[in-house]
């Protein structure tokens, strides 16, 4: 309450010294125009709104209960509201300061001091919310920072001709973004990245599932930026009056403008900011990367990476040569055994129906020391003894992320290749890439996806349209389905896979993202008779426990589906694995696991769980749950070949990979036995034949993938990004999701 009454009282304060300060100033100025600006006045008033703002937010339990950043706070943002309501008074203060006899020789001097000091409020503003130990990061990467920054507010400043406004919205935006990064730390354990910025639909759509409470932190981020505002406003009183402008002064101003923003586009296009300033993005640690070199240098240094770099001497004759050969190596091999044979037989007597279900957050936590509180994991999945193969899954998501476990999946392609902060599905031409749905569809089966969520999320009703899916379901189709916290069950989306096999004999390829485990898990809307109350370390954890009672709801869930398989008078095969891990166990990794290679302990926040399940007996396999550990790109061409389905040749050369590099995502990659290496690890770092040959591998699968994904003579970039479904067939109403 003390944060409330402090806000409170700092608003009025901003109110009542304006008035004053105002009333003084007509009381010694005749000209009203030295004694009235509109921007000092109409800023002076979006700062004590923010204040008043700050006060409500913080009555209602929102604003963490600290008084020192509070009242720094409030001090910062009182003296930067009086400010700019009193912007003509301390102008004219600036101005005689220039006079002759004055501390500064010429105004453009102050006006610069004043601007100097907004980009250093401004650069903490953006900082400080979410890297709250500024020594911690490299002073060169702050120097930059600072500087992007500074020049960037003094371009708009000159550009408009030494208004403040457009500098102020700038700064305004910088502290908004520096607050965005916290909550999206705070509830992804990741930092904002350039693709995020194609996935703001997404992020919407999902945002009303966590809860907004402002740190200390945060709180002393809006009061610089308030100062930075402040020093823009006051920066402004160099600005002649009307007539004392002239066209040397507008040409001036004109030049200085185009020159900072002009010198900042050419330093951003123009310099290679991973190989020749050295600021580079640790895929395994992003969150690490943007603390020790401020956002702005690692997020352009992530835009500049967003466009897939080409492998060394990559040639297309030379990749299509490794593609025939790794699938030749298949067909002389796995592909000429008796149990391939066998498999291959049934599924083309048989064709049964593939489900493939991409659980929200599902993962098994108990590969944390039993989080210390002697816990298992999902009873039942890890119970499941009759699979084709279950094992740990190698992910390339972390805390969300989901859209790139599901293009791993999809299409086999990893996300290894594609650099860091990239999301295919919202980023790039897609409608080429081989895919699993297509792939069904030209068998003949019926192709639909489901997600009870917004089509547009990740842009999924325009990929999986190009992927050739027959249907997309979308929450419009969970009408009245059960929910909980608000999200559609894995129960009621089973029950929607069953309903289809019921609707349609025929073979079908159903591919369901479920919502239920969705993050945030503060909401304390889960029932009583669904909580669990498990302590870590003795201490009881809301947050995790309500994780953990979603991931029993799963299970439960996922039992009671594969009980109703089991009596289904039809062929069946499952394929259950989970996206990502929630945003949180990166705590327990790095506090419990303290005595262990870099690899390793990283990879650990990257891997999940997954099964292949049957409710027949797949000719060929012992169907005896075998252990496989894969990664997601794997996952597909696996399944594939375990239960007989064809395969393309991209899928023969993905499995032959397998023998010798038998996982990879974006941390890192494993060899034939289980040695990790992070990513970028050379033959020197390699010091095993096994470690020799994965490298190896790695390099030939990057360029097999550059040649099935994006050496098609086609645009990279999507052209179907959110907000154009539609523009292929232009009969089709907007927000139409339904794709044939």
């Amino acid at each position: 309450m003390i944060v409330a009454i402090l806000s409170v009282i700092g608003c009025v304060a901003s109110i009542v010294l304006g008035i004053f300060a105002n009333r003084r100033l007509a009381a010694t100025q005749a000209d009203t125009s030295a004694r009235f600006r509109v921007s000092g006045l109409i800023w002076g008033g979006i700062l004590a709104t923010i204040q008043l703002f700050l006060g409500v937010w913080a009555a209602l339990g929102f604003v963490q209960d600290d008084a020192l950043s509070a009242l720094v706070a409030q001090v910062l943002l009182t003296a930067a509201a009086v400010s700019c309501f009193a912007r003509p008074y301390l102008a004219a203060r600036l101005t005689a300061l220039t006079a002759s006899g004055g501390a500064f020789p010429h105004p453009v001097i102050a006006t610069v001091i004043c601007l100097a000091l907004a980009g250093a409020c401004a650069t903490l503003g953006l900082e400080i919310p979410s890297n709250h130990n500024l020594t911690w990061m490299h002073p060169l990467c702050l120097l930059l920072e600072y500087c992007l920054i500074t020049a960037a507010l003094a371009g708009l400043f000159f550009l408009f001709q030494r208004r403040s406004t457009p500098s102020s919205i700038l700064a305004l935006g910088l502290g908004i973004l520096g607050l965005a990064e916290y909550f999206v730390i705070l509830f992804k354990s990741m930092p904002i990245q350039p693709g995020d910025l194609f996935a703001l639909g997404t992020a919407a759509a999902v945002s009303a599932g966590y809860t907004y409470t402002l740190s200390a932190y945060c709180l002393y981020g809006i009061g610089c930026t308030g100062l930075a505002i402040a020093f823009i406003i006051l920066a402004g009183f160099s600005r002649p009056e009307r007539a004392a402008r002239s066209r040397r002064g507008l040409a001036v101003n004109l030049l200085v403008g185009v020159l900072c923003l002009g010198g900042i586009t050419a330093h951003v296009t123009l310099i290679d900011y991973y190989n020749t300033l050295g600021i580079q993005i640790y895929t395994w640690r992003p969150l690490e990367s943007f603390y020790r070199q401020g956002y702005l240098p690692s997020f352009i240094t992530s835009a500049q990476t967003i466009i897939p770099p080409k492998p060394h001497d990559y040639q297309t004759s030379e990749a299509e040569k490794l593609l025939e050969s790794y699938a030749e190596s298949f067909d002389e091999g796995a592909g000429a055994s008796d149990e391939r044979a066998q498999a291959t037989a049934q599924f083309d007597e048989e064709q049964p129906t593939v489900i493939a279900i991409m659980n929200e957050t599902f993962s098994d936590l108990s590969i944390y020391q039993n989080l210390h509180a002697g816990y298992e994991g999902p009873t039942f999945f890890k119970s499941i003894s009759d699979a084709v193969a279950r094992g740990t899954l190698y992910v390339s998501a972390y805390g969300g992320g989901t859209c790139n476990t599901e293009f791993e999946f999809l299409t086999g392609n990893s996300m290894a290749y594609l650099g860091n902060g990239v999301y295919p599905f919202s980023t790039y031409n897609l409608t080429q890439t081989e895919n699993l749905a297509q792939q069904f569809s030209d068998l003949g089966y019926t192709t639909t996806a489901m997600h009870p969520n917004h089509g547009t999320n990740w842009n999924r009703e325009n990929v999986y349209r190009d992927f050739g899916f027959d249907d997309f379901l979308t929450i419009e189709d969970f009408e009245g389905a059960d929910r909980l916290r608000g999200m559609v069950t894995d129960e009621a989306t089973y029950d929607k896979i069953l309903e289809l096999l019921d609707q349609n004999e025929n073979p079908q390829f159903i591919f369901d993202v479920t919502m239920q485990n969705h993050s945030g898990y503060t909401t304390g809307l889960l029932p009583a008779d669904k909580q669990t109350d498990y302590r870590i370390d003795g201490v009881y954890d809301a947050e995790v426990n309500e994780y953990l009672a979603l991931i029993d709801e799963s299970d439960r869930a996922l039992e009671q589906f594969i009980e109703q398989l089991r009596n289904l008078d039809r062929k069946v095969i499952v394929v259950f694995f989970g996206d990502h891990q929630p945003f949180f166990p990166d705590r327990y990794n790095d506090a419990w696991f303290t005595n262990e290679d870099e690899a390793t302990h990283a990879e650990r926040l990257w891997q999940t769980d997954y099964v292949i399940w049957a409710n027949y007996d797949v000719a060929g396999c012992d169907q005896t749950s075998e252990e496989i550990d894969t990664s997601t790109n794997y996952l597909g061409s696996l399944m594939m070949q375990l239960v007989g389905a064809p395969l393309t040749d991209y899928q023969k050369a993905q499995i032959t990979a397998r023998t010798s590099m038998s996982a990879i995502n974006t941390t890192g990659f494993c060899d034939a036995r289980g040695t990790w290496y992070m990513t970028g690890a050379t033959t020197e770092a390699a010091t095993t034949e096994a470690g020799d040959a994965a490298v190896n591998t790695r390099d030939d699968l990057s360029r097999i993938q550059y040649l099935k994904l994006f050496d098609h003579g086609d645009g990279i970039f999507t052209k179907t990004l959110q907000g154009a479904a539609n523009e292929t067939d232009p009969n089709l109403a907007p927000g139409t999701t339904k794709i044939k």
